[in-house]
């Protein structure tokens, strides 16, 4: 059966009077529901997780969705827990950016507040939703005090950002691309990425919050970095081009690390 990652289109946020410590801007909802299928045979298929995780603009704006009264039902708990996900992702990227650690006690205070008793829940699928869609792992350095520090994942050392730590991750998008080249024999059709993109709602037509120009950043900042190569098929007719790992991904990563990567977002789910 297949299941889409969804993900909500907007500019990514590009005011030059914030600060570099202010979160930008997120789109209401990233309903996230799974890895899509980026392949082009049977053999290649990959079981898409589910990250059930909605991101709002600002964590104002889910403040009426936050107060829940006994009695209330579990679809106004979920609401709630919904609303504790996405401000913790918020808060988590904010840590990110700063290259801050954070722990149990600080998430707690600011973010859980009086939903203790579901800390597992909003953590976990914060963490998965915080991985799948910006490539970040949440790295427990301390399980005594549960302090947690934020990584790229896959020792990937590129998170697209600007150097003012503006934009958003884009790790996720760049590891989703590299599964889809090992599960199509090591290259992969340019018209594949293109789809998989906009399954996941990142048009490359249009500026996305996460990806900006999402053509851009395939075909010219990932290449300049060493991640991918976007050649010319030799004697297509028409043209079309096809990616391949760049020199920089086979230094950092491994392919069975990437497909690991995917297929353990899967187990949690």
């Amino acid at each position: 059966m297949h299941s889409d990652l969804s993900v909500a289109e907007g500019e990514e946020s590009n005011n030059n009077n914030s600060s570099s410590s202010a979160s930008p801007t997120l789109p209401r909802k990233i309903p996230v529901g799974g890895i899509p299928k980026i392949h082009q045979s049977p053999q290649c298929a990959l079981s898409p997780p589910t990250v059930r995780a909605s991101i709002p603009v600002s964590p104002s704006d889910e403040a009426s969705g936050n107060q829940v009264g006994e009695g209330e039902g579990p679809m106004v708990l979920h609401h709630e827990l919904s609303a504790k996900v996405a401000d913790l992702v918020q808060f988590l990227l904010l840590k990110y950016r700063l290259k801050e650690l954070t722990n149990k006690t600080e998430i707690i205070e600011k973010i859980i507040e009086d939903d203790e008793q579901h800390y597992n829940r909003i953590f976990n699928e914060a963490s998965e939703g915080l991985k799948l869609v910006f490539g970040i792992d949440v790295i427990e350095v301390d399980p005594v005090a549960h302090t947690y520090a934020l990584v790229i994942a896959l020792g990937i050392t590129y998170d697209g950002m600007l150097t003012n730590a503006q934009g958003m991750p884009k790790t996720g998008l760049l590891i989703i691309a590299l599964g889809a080249i090992c599960m199509n024999g090591n290259r992969v059709s340019e018209n594949v990425i293109w789809r998989a993109l906009n399954m996941m709602g990142v048009s490359t037509t249009e500026n996305h919050y996460v990806a900006g120009n999402a053509k851009k950043l395939f075909t010219e900042t990932f290449v300049q970095e060493g991640y991918l190569e976007y050649n010319l098929v030799p004697d297509s007719d028409p043209p079309h081009y096809e990616f391949l790992w760049g020199p920089r991904a086979h230094a950092e990563t491994r392919s069975e690390d990437v497909l690991e990567f995917l297929a353990e977002i899967n187990r949690r789910n």
